[in-house]
């Protein structure tokens, strides 16, 4: 079972969390989806409740304000720092904005959500006493992550220059994706341009994906719980994978990963 133990290193995508209208209706779905237990912070944490998959932390979820009309349900990704208000000045200086301002979430972490040039919404985390997911690539747990751009240029310029990815470009036949690493050995994220057929309503965004057992079978356990599913599942290099949306519409891949090979 992959445990993630200590700090993950600058620029990974180390947590997910989902705001909704209905938290409780949340809890259900996902819950019933990924067997996820849940835990509520103390009323400083503003209703905030941690996701545990076997008693390890892998997610979050929260209501959204009442009073900002401008909030959406949506998964957020966050990516780790060793500093998030230097990194919030980095990432303004490229051309970043920010919803939240760095702020600290009890003593659990730092952190600050703001979007990028394309205007994907993501999150920033500066490790306290807790670094971030500590369960992954596992059924239940976040496996990839991904921004899908309106303005691929503008987005792979911003992550190399902020964050300090390395990236390389893998796509084909008119697709426009690359995988990013930090030391140019092991990918942690990818930047992909949004298709050109992708309906107009569908904004640049970072996709988070969270590895399942079975996908046809959770794509399926989506659609009773009452989700839905927008692509069906599909065979891919990296694994079987479904693009899918909770009960708010809030959309999110499920991963079945293939099987790690073995040699005699």
């Amino acid at each position: 079972m992959p445990v993630h133990e200590g700090p993950f290193a600058p620029g990974t995508p180390c947590w997910a969390d989902v705001m909704v209208d209905d938290l409780d209706r949340a809890r259900d779905f996902y819950g019933g989806l990924f067997e996820w237990t849940f835990e509520a912070l103390p009323p400083q944490a503003g209703g905030y409740v941690m996701a545990r998959k076997d008693g390890h932390v892998v997610a979050g979820a929260l209501a959204k304000n009442p009073d900002d009309p401008g909030q959406v349900s949506a998964w957020t990704v966050y990516l780790a720092t060793d500093d998030v208000d230097d990194a919030v000045r980095r990432a303004r200086a490229a051309g970043g904005v920010f919803f939240l301002e760095p702020t600290n979430v009890l003593r659990v972490g730092r952190i600050a959500v703001g979007a990028d040039p394309a205007g994907a919404a993501y999150g920033l985390w500066q490790a306290k006493e807790l670094s971030g997911a500590d369960l992954v690539d596992e059924p239940g747990a976040l496996c990839w992550a991904e921004s899908m751009s309106r303005d691929y240029d503008a987005s792979t310029r911003f992550y190399s220059d902020v964050v300090g990815y390395r990236l390389q470009e893998i796509g084909e036949g008119g697709v426009r994706y690359s995988v990013a690493s930090l030391d140019g050995l092991r990918a942690v994220a990818g930047i992909g341009a949004i298709p050109a057929q992708a309906p107009a309503a569908v904004p640049s965004h970072w996709m988070a994906h969270f590895a399942v057992a079975d996908c046809d079978a959770s794509a399926e356990r989506v659609t009773t719980l009452g989700g839905s599913v927008v692509q069906p599942p599909v065979d891919t290099r990296y694994g079987r994978m479904a693009l899918v949306a909770g009960p708010e519409g809030e959309t999110f891949s499920v991963m079945q990963l293939p099987e790690p090979s073995t040699t005699d």
